[in-house]
C-alpha cells in the first residue's frame, strides 16, 4: 500500500478545491492510503469524507506556529513514513517529510487553482481526465438535510434557492438589500423556498436580509460544514459571494451563481461549466485587488465593482437554473 500525503489548506474553499486530486490519485494508485493535511476549520469538512482515508490537522496559529511548531509538525509527519507527498501549497515543510515530493509546477499564475493542482499530477504522468473538486455526502448526511428541510416546511414540489449573503471580507460583499430583492422576485412568481445561510459571525447580516424579505426564509445557522454541504446539495441553485460555501456548492454539484468584484474569478471562481460568474463590468484600475500585494488597499470599506452588479443582471442569470424542468431532473436524481 502506497501512503500518500496531500498538503492541503487552512481555508475552507481552498481545501475543497484541493479534493480535485483524489479521483486521479485513486485511479493511478488503486490501493493507496490517502491522508490530507488541512487546517482546523477545513478538517471539520474533510474528516468524514468517504474518499479520504485520514486527516491530519495543521494549526499554524497554535501548536504549529513558528519554527518550533514547524519542526514539531515535521517530526510527526515523518513518523507516518509516507511514500509520497503531493504538495499543493508549495510548502517547504512538505519537502522535509522524507517522502517522494511532487511540487507545484511553475507557470502563469493567472489560472484557476484547480488547473494548477492538476498540473502537479499531470507532470508525473497521472491521468486527470474528468477530475473536479467533489465532496461525497453519506446517506445519513443527506437524510439529515431532508429532515431539517421537512421540519422547516419545505416540500419537494418547491424550488429551493440557496442564498449566502455573507463572506469573510467586506470587499467581497454584495449589498444585503439586493439579495432580499432577488429572493422576493422569485417567491412572488414561483413556488419557491429560500434557504438563507450564515456562517460564524454572519447572523446579523442574515437577519438583515431576512427582515427585508416578503416571505420568511428558512434560516441555516450551523457550524457543521457537512450538514451545510448536504443542505446546499438539495438546492436547485446557490447564489452568493466568493466564499468557502460557494466552492462547497460546486463540489456537491449544485449550480452556482457567484458574484465577483474585488477577487479574481479566473483564479478562484466556481469550477465547472454549469456555474456562472456575475460581474458588473466596472473597471477602477485596481480590481481585482485580491490576490495581490494590497487587497483592500483603497480603504473604502466596500467595493464599487461588486456594488455595480444589478439585481436585474443576477435575476437574468438565475432564471434558467430556477426552471421547473431542472428542478424535476434534480428530484429524479
Amino acid at each position: 500500500m502506497k501512503r500518500i500525503l496531500v498538503f492541503s489548506f487552512s481555508f475552507i474553499g481552498d481545501a475543497v478545491l484541493s479534493t480535485v486530486v483524489i479521483q486521479p490519485l485513486r485511479r493511478h494508485f488503486p490501493d493507496a492510503h490517502i491522508t490530507f493535511l488541512v487546517g482546523p476549520r477545513a478538517s471539520d469538512l474533510l474528516a468524514t469524507e468517504p474518499n479520504i482515508d485520514a486527516v491530519i490537522v495543521y494549526n499554524n496559529r497554535g501548536e504549529h506556529a513558528g519554527w518550533r511548531g514547524r519542526l514539531q509538525l515535521i517530526k510527526v509527519l515523518r513518523q507516518y513514513k509516507f511514500d509520497l507527498v503531493v504538495n499543493l501549497r508549495d510548502s517547504l515543510t512538505a519537502r522535509c517529510t522524507g517522502a517522494e515530493h511532487w511540487g507545484m509546477v511553475r507557470g502563469e499564475s493567472n489560472r484557476h487553482a484547480v488547473t494548477r493542482y492538476l498540473e502537479v499530477l499531470q507532470k508525473r504522468g497521472v491521468d486527470t481526465t474528468g477530475a473536479h473538486p467533489h465532496l461525497q455526502l453519506t446517506e445519513g448526511e443527506q437524510t439529515a438535510a431532508h429532515s431539517f428541510l421537512a421540519e422547516a416546511g419545505w416540500t419537494s414540489e418547491q424550488l429551493l434557492i440557496g442564498i449566502h449573503p455573507g463572506g469573510n471580507w467586506v470587499y467581497k460583499l454584495w449589498d444585503a438589500e439586493n439579495y432580499a430583492r432577488i429572493a422576493n422576485a422569485f417567491v412572488e412568481k414561483r413556488n419557491v423556498a429560500i434557504l438563507l445561510f450564515a456562517g460564524p459571525n454572519e447572523q446579523e447580516r442574515q437577519a438583515q436580509v431576512a427582515n427585508l424579505m416578503d416571505v420568511p426564509p428558512i434560516l441555516v445557522q450551523t457550524e457543521n460544514l457537512r450538514h451545510l454541504a448536504a443542505l446546499i446539495s438539495v438546492c436547485d441553485v446557490y447564489i452568493g459571494n466568493d466564499t468557502g460555501p460557494m466552492h462547497i456548492a460546486s463540489a456537491v454539484d449544485t449550480p452556482v451563481v457567484a458574484l465577483f468584484g474585488s477577487t479574481n474569478p479566473i483564479r478562484s471562481g466556481p469550477y465547472g461549466e454549469q456555474h456562472t460568474v456575475v460581474q458588473s463590468g466596472i473597471n477602477l484600475g485596481c480590481n481585482p485587488c485580491h490576490p495581490g500585494r494590497h487587497p483592500g488597499g483603497c480603504g473604502a470599506g466596500s467595493c464599487e465593482v461588486i456594488a455595480g452588479i444589478t439585481v436585474e443582471q443576477v435575476l437574468e442569470v438565475v432564471e434558467p437554473y430556477a426552471s421547473g424542468s431542472l428542478h424535476m431532473l434534480k428530484i429524479l436524481r
